[in-house]
């Protein structure tokens, strides 16, 4: 009985020493699952914390552009309106001092330079000169021997010069009119910043 006691331990023996071994290898597979798993739970949570990062980035990004487009149009039509207000301030002064002009007793040699010249560049032809009421008689005066030549006032001439509109011909060389064309000039002489 003892030599079967002593069997039935060493069997018992051999089977926790193989469950032991068996139970060391599933432990061991389980450690390696566990890490394997976690070291994809890891490789999984990097990846969609740079994917959710990136997305808030670009989001951020689009806002921010959007933003800043808005911005640099607002002060664009800021900087077009400040250009138009130097502009008119420019021509606003010019044409006070035109008018100043236009009361100087040089004027009237202007003028009668002006109309000097129409005529003899239409000579021969019948026109029709346009001129503030106050030039009105003096323009008469100079065409007075032209034959088919008349003068006119015209009340949308305000600064002086004159206009000369011969059939489908007009020569506008009216003060109001040169300032006027001034204009483009003024507005492409003031440099602001771009932007």
């Amino acid at each position: 009985m003892l030599e079967q006691t002593d069997r039935l331990n060493r069997f018992l023996a051999e089977i926790n020493k193989e469950a032991e071994e068996k139970r060391g290898a599933i432990i061991a597979e389980l450690r390696e699952h566990q890490e394997k798993e976690l070291v994809q739970a890891r490789n999984d949570a990097q990846r969609l914390r740079e994917e959710t990062v990136a997305s808030e980035e670009k989001r951020l990004v689009i806002a921010q552009n959007a933003a800043l487009s808005q911005e640099r149009e607002r002060l664009r039509r800021a900087l077009s309106a400040k250009r138009e207000e130097i502009a008119n301030a420019m021509l606003d002064s010019a044409r006070r001092k035109l008018a100043e002009f236009a009361r100087a007793p040089a004027y009237d040699e202007f003028l009668a330079e002006q109309i000097r010249k129409l005529a003899e560049r239409f000579s021969g032809k019948a026109f029709t000169l346009f001129v503030r009421l106050g030039d009105l008689a003096k323009a008469r005066e100079l065409l007075c021997e032209r034959d088919g030549c008349s003068a006119e006032a015209d009340p949308g001439i305000a600064l002086g010069g004159c206009r000369l509109e011969c059939g489908r011909i007009t020569v506008d060389d009216t003060l109001d009119a040169r300032l006027e064309q001034s204009r483009g000039s003024v507005l492409a002489e003031i440099s602001l910043p771009e932007l």
